[in-house]
């Protein structure tokens, strides 16, 4: 076994059916005598409950968040904060709220927990950002996670299956792409390999039937995992988020798209990460093994089913094949136009 750093996430986990519904003793371990709820319009009632759980009036709720966190959001999330005199914030969500959570803990050093509702991993992701196009702003910090994250199965059980397939291949991408980061080890890649059999085995069962609390609780801790033993991202995830971002797509159906794709790009630079894959789904070739779950799973296999126009994939090539970014293969413009060619078209990777 080669020599390797390899450093944890400092939040605290909490996992298991139930254990949002001990977010009063959370807040009172983490001396916070009134938090604030943040969530999505659609989140409000889940939270209502939650509220009612930790009880005594010390919660208010902000239904500030958005997708992509626009600077109106975290504006008006502020004012919330303000208005409600709270000393913590309980980001309820996926992607959207956690990350907007993210950005006011990065800019404040406040203390914030995260009770998660999907399978993204941003919970476990320093990075933070506000905003779009030449106004974002963003970066990297550790003062951006959060000191707690809860995983509770229970509140995942009425995610839509579509998304719930989606979410669970963004997991996916993180754990494919951990096999052969730079920063990889034996720790990581034994989670990853982990994560994704759990996924593989149990995604198929929530779509069959997305009230399988058993399944759920696999799919969660698979996120986790995924999310919180990973190395750094290669061509998937720089593929995925320049062309989400350059063409508007839903992210996680994007990523779900783009990691077949990714992985076969990467096929013969990183033999022992497509072994490990390939076992991991019972395979015999890890890319078609990727593809063949996001049939299974009934999603879209093609970027031109999202929305991206054909004479988008000259575009995207040249902007991804711009960008420096650590990955087994070089990705020169003809190479990465390929793979996206093949992304886009949506057939089985070559």
């Amino acid at each position: 076994m080669d020599s390797f750093a390899y450093k944890g996430s400092s939040a605290r986990v909490l996992f298991g059916p139930g254990t949002a519904r001990r977010l009063g003793d959370e807040l009172d371990r983490l001396l916070i005598d009134r938090a604030i709820i943040l969530c999505s319009p659609r989140g409000r009632a889940l939270a209502e409950e939650l509220s009612g759980d930790i009880g005594g009036n010390r919660a208010a709720i902000s239904e500030a968040s958005a997708p992509n966190m626009p600077q109106s959001a975290y504006d008006r999330f502020k004012e919330d904060i303000r208005d409600s005199g709270a000393q913590g914030v309980i980001a309820l969500g996926g992607g959207s709220s956690i990350g907007l959570g993210k950005s006011w803990a990065a800019e404040t050093d406040g203390k914030l927990i995260s009770v998660v509702t999907t399978y993204s991993g941003s919970e476990m992701a320093n990075n933070w950002y506000i905003g779009g196009g030449e106004d974002r702003r963003g970066g990297s910090t550790d003062a951006a996670l959060p000191v707690t994250v809860v995983y509770d199965p229970e509140l995942t059980l009425d995610l839509p299956p579509e998304i719930s397939a989606a979410s669970g291949m963004n997991a996916m991408a993180h754990a494919t792409e951990a096999l052969y980061g730079p920063d990889t080890n034996p720790v990581i890649q034994t989670m990853a390999e982990d994560a994704i059999r759990r996924l593989g085995e149990n995604l198929p069962r929530i779509v069959d039937n997305p009230r399988d609390l058993t399944a759920r609780t696999e799919v969660l801790y698979a996120a986790w995992i995924a999310a919180g033993f990973r190395a750094t991202s290669g061509l998937e995830h720089v593929m995925a988020q320049r062309v989400r971002s350059r063409f508007g797509l839903d992210h996680a159906r994007t990523h779900a798209i783009s990691v077949p794709y990714g992985i076969a790009y990467n096929r013969a630079a990183a033999p022992e990460a497509m072994e490990r894959i390939a076992r991991a789904l019972g395979t015999m070739d890890a890319a078609r093994g990727l593809y063949d779950l996001n049939v299974r799973l009934g999603l879209k296999t093609g970027y031109q089913a999202l929305g991206m126009p054909e004479d988008g994939i000259d575009d995207a090539a040249r902007i991804v094949s711009g960008m420096t970014f650590p990955n087994p293969r070089p990705t020169p413009f003809e190479d990465v136009r390929t793979a996206i060619a093949e992304a886009f078209a949506g057939q089985p990777p070559a």
